[in-house]
């Protein structure tokens, strides 16, 4: 399976859109959809790491096949969140697909 096939798999199953992702990454819809393709461009390690984060699977198993889909994920680097903003990813990606919807929906009503 090719790391284009394992984004698509893992987008899937966490229920996301590649426009949503895209919003949620900074990048344009186009940039996910080369990603997942055959004959498309990979991601850079940075943004990898980001999406492993987005839709909760582990990084290594994102990156090279190996190891589970799902499980710890590699952290992001150091300074690319804050600690608050790295706390509530990790907790995001441990509610099922409806509560992070739920919870999405409640946060924009905030804003």
């Amino acid at each position: 399976m090719s790391i284009g096939q394992r984004i698509q798999q893992a987008r899937e199953k966490s229920g996301m859109s590649q426009t949503r992702l895209a919003e949620l990454l900074g990048v344009t819809r186009s940039a996910c959809s080369q990603w997942e393709s055959g004959s498309g461009t990979s991601p850079r390690r940075e943004r990898l790491e980001q999406v492993a984060q987005l839709l909760s699977v582990n990084y290594e198993w994102l990156a090279t096949g190996r190891g589970s889909m799902r499980g710890r994920s590699r952290p992001m680097r150091e300074g690319v969140l804050g600690p608050e903003e790295q706390e509530l990813l990790s907790v995001f990606g441990q509610l099922p697909s409806g509560a992070r919807r739920a919870l999405i929906d409640f946060l924009r009503a905030l804003g």
